[in-house]
């Protein structure tokens, strides 16, 4: 029966892919899915290959979510009228 790779490997090898993606811009990260998204199209690549893009894929489109969703917090807290920053705090009004 052959043995296993253990499951380890696995989960070291994508916490080192989040961990360079929590370093990439926008820009980067949106560049290096591009990347992986032409490698899965590709139809000479193994499955294993593929597998493995695609998990990184998803990191990667993770990190471009997140930093999406925090320009979108810092537009919505720009005031319409000056372009400036409002005070969203809701507790001190008079």
């Amino acid at each position: 029966m052959p043995r296993k790779k253990p499951e380890l490997s696995k989960t070291s090898e994508q916490d080192t892919w989040r961990e360079d993606a929590s370093q990439l811009s926008y820009e980067e990260a949106l560049q290096a899915l591009d990347v992986l998204l032409s490698q899965l199209q590709d139809d000479s690549v193994p499955l294993a290959d593929l597998q493995r893009n695609h998990a990184r894929a998803s990191i990667y489109l993770d990190r471009c979510d997140l930093l999406l969703n925090q320009v979108e917090q810092s537009v919505r807290q720009l005031d319409p009228n000056t372009m400036e920053e409002r005070n969203l705090d809701t507790s001190n009004n008079e």
